[in-house]
């Protein structure tokens, strides 16, 4: 009699089983089953705040489901892209970030809380923030090629501002020194606002900012704008050179916002979440948005994107080290 009961209880643990394992997959396959909670590493009304919402708007309509945007501010968002890492894998918590956390803080920073190279699910790129070279009119310097002939010659070098020590235009002004082999001297300010105060002022001689910060001050003619930073030119900018075109071969940055999972997301909703990404980069909608921030929708997908977050990590580490930067 105690064969016939142990087959008995076999049968019910494979029983057990196998609607775990169903009711498992269930719940994927019913994804989206309740609220998309999408984290912001950042405060609220800056330009990574406003991408996510414009982002989560879209999603919310495509998914039909509610989606909420959770702003987790602090340590150039570290904080909430570590909250992001630690949440579960379920497809219902998603991380819409920058550069700043994934691929610069991580080499800027002694420590951080998580690998971003193993500890975040890309699942794409969505925006992309203009950058552009700009420098004071009285240099009388009016292309990137006259630009690194003068630095080249001068025995004092040209100053650069910055927006801080690690800031994207302060990574962007050491990589174009070691691509052009001039001498420059970088100048940090408390915020991008100061930083370009000071280069109209004549306090420092060239930056490289973000298109809304420096436009209306070209069109002024307070400041000379040479050539977009970006790895191809922009839409916005139609008629300007990227610094590569401009007599930089190679050279290019680009200042990106994108959408990352925690680890172990199930393959079926990171295409699920990819197409969607693709469709809402492509819509009218968010890419006038983007274009009012300065920026562009500028779409790279899953299996492209987490080799793209790779590179990008490469690049700002070696420069990182090069100059002994730290944050």
């Amino acid at each position: 009699m105690a064969k016939p009961m142990r087959t008995i209880a076999q049968g019910c643990v494979i029983l057990a089983a196998a609607v775990a394992t169903g009711a498992a997959t269930a719940q994927t396959e019913a994804w989206p089953r309740k609220t998309l909670r999408v984290i912001c590493p950042f405060a609220a009304g800056g330009a990574t705040d406003i991408f996510a919402r414009v982002f989560s708007q879209r999603l919310q309509v495509a998914l039909k489901q509610n989606v909420v945007v959770d702003n987790r501010g602090g340590a150039g968002g570290v904080i909430g892209t570590e909250i992001a890492v630690k949440s579960e894998a379920d497809g219902h918590t998603l991380l819409f970030a920058s550069d700043s956390p994934v691929t610069i803080g991580p080499n800027l920073y002694k420590t951080v809380p998580y690998d971003p190279l193993k500890d975040l699910t890309p699942v794409g790129k969505v925006v992309s923030v203009v950058n552009v070279l700009v420098v004071n009119p009285r240099l009388k310097i009016a292309s990137v090629a006259e630009l690194v002939s003068q630095a080249r010659q001068r025995k004092a070098p040209f100053t650069y501002a910055s927006s801080g020590t690690g800031a994207f235009g302060h990574l962007t002004g050491e990589l174009f020194k070691a691509s052009t082999g001039t001498n420059l001297t970088h100048v940090p300010y408390k915020g991008g606002g100061p930083g370009i105060a000071a280069l109209i002022g004549g306090e420092t001689d060239m930056s490289f900012a973000t298109f809304p910060s420096v436009i209306p001050h070209a069109k002024a003619g307070r400041l000379i704008l040479l050539a977009v930073s970006n790895n191809k030119r922009s839409k916005l900018l139609p008629d300007v050179p990227t610094i590569a075109e401009a007599g930089v071969p190679g050279f290019g940055v680009d200042n990106w916002q994108g959408l990352f999972a925690p680890p172990g997301l199930p393959r079926k909703i990171l295409l699920a979440l990819d197409r969607e990404v693709a469709m809402i980069a492509a819509s009218k909608e968010f890419a006038d948005v983007a274009n009012t921030q300065g920026a562009e929708a500028d779409h790279v997908g899953v299996d492209q994107f987490g080799a793209f977050i790779r590179n990008d990590s490469a690049r700002w580490k070696q420069i990182i080290e090069k100059n002994q930067i730290r944050g």
